[in-house]
């Protein structure tokens, strides 16, 4: 039996779809790219899967229920499944617009993580949607029926799904940040972090390797740990520097350098802030054996 045509092109028109995968987390149905035409509309109907348009041009109107939105350029908009929608161009400045239809187990969640749920089925791309254009292309570009033209569709789809939970993020403010994950996961990425940089970590840094505002983790670190991720950074130095001077010949000034104070004397009054004892007074004591027996350390 010959495979039914899943590709189809016009001057107007570009379409491939692709068979439903069952239990994927996420798969393609369909990718295309239409200039449509003054009368063009869909429905109503209802849909299996998700269909999300990216406006290049052009205006038009979704209709969900007894909801109208009136769109353009710029501008994202979604047929969740399930659903009964109506959506046409405008009769007198029609729509251009590239889509992706898809389905699977983390469709939706990766869709909420976009902003975008069936209760907010428009947002703004934030960014140029010829960005998202320049991914359907290359997918509808992959059109020949070899696995790996599909396993490159897919990773063409997920990078689709990435870039919009991206742009999403990059709008929001740190008090509206929606988190991916739990505090306790970015806290412990934060921890081994500091544990494998502490020499010359920043909070800045820390927030950048995680993907998260440095308020947020501000904010975090102090809930789970009762202290701020720069308050823990000194004490995980301090506590290195003391084991460095219990356990190696090293001078102050190289335990210094090795725990990123280029300046012996700064090392010095912070670790007798920390400890009570100056770094070489502490070793003095630690090798007689008389050296005060510090509280249980938070950072070792």
């Amino acid at each position: 039996m010959t495979p039914e045509p899943n590709y189809r092109i016009s001057s107007t028109f570009r379409w491939l779809g692709s068979s439903p995968i069952e239990n994927a987390e996420l798969f393609l149905t369909v990718c295309g790219i239409e200039k449509c035409p003054a009368d063009k509309f869909y429905g109503p109907a209802i849909r299996d899967d998700y269909h999300v348009h990216f406006i290049l041009n052009g205006k038009g109107t979704l209709k969900i229920g007894d909801t109208s939105y009136f769109l353009g350029r710029g501008q994202i908009f979604v047929i969740p499944p399930d659903i009964e929608t109506y959506y046409y161009a405008d009769p007198k400045d029609p729509w251009h617009y590239t889509w992706v239809s898809f389905g699977g187990s983390k469709a939706a969640l990766y869709l909420e993580k976009a902003g975008i749920t069936a209760s907010h089925p428009i947002r703004d791309t934030y960014i140029q949607p010829e960005d998202f254009l320049a991914y359907t292309e290359k997918i509808l570009d992959h059109h020949e029926l070899t696995i790996a033209n599909e396993l490159t569709r897919t990773a063409l789809l997920y990078e689709i799904l990435a870039l919009l939970v991206q742009s999403q993020n990059q709008t929001q403010q740190s008090q509206d940040f929606m988190p991916d994950y739990s505090p306790e996961l970015y806290v412990n990425y934060a921890l081994e972090y500091i544990h494998n940089n502490y020499a010359h970590v920043r909070v800045q840094d820390i927030a950048s390797y995680i993907g998260i505002a440095r308020s947020y983790l501000t904010r975090i670190f102090k809930q789970q740990l009762k202290t701020s991720p720069q308050e823990y950074i000194l004490g995980y130095r301090m506590e290195q520097g003391r084991r460095l001077l219990c356990t190696t010949g090293l001078s102050v000034q190289e335990v210094a350098l090795q725990i990123g104070y280029g300046d012996p004397l700064a090392f010095s009054k912070a670790f007798k802030h920390t400890f009570g004892l100056s770094p070489k007074h502490y070793r003095e004591q630690a090798l007689t054996r008389t050296a005060p027996t510090p509280p249980q350390s938070p950072y070792s």
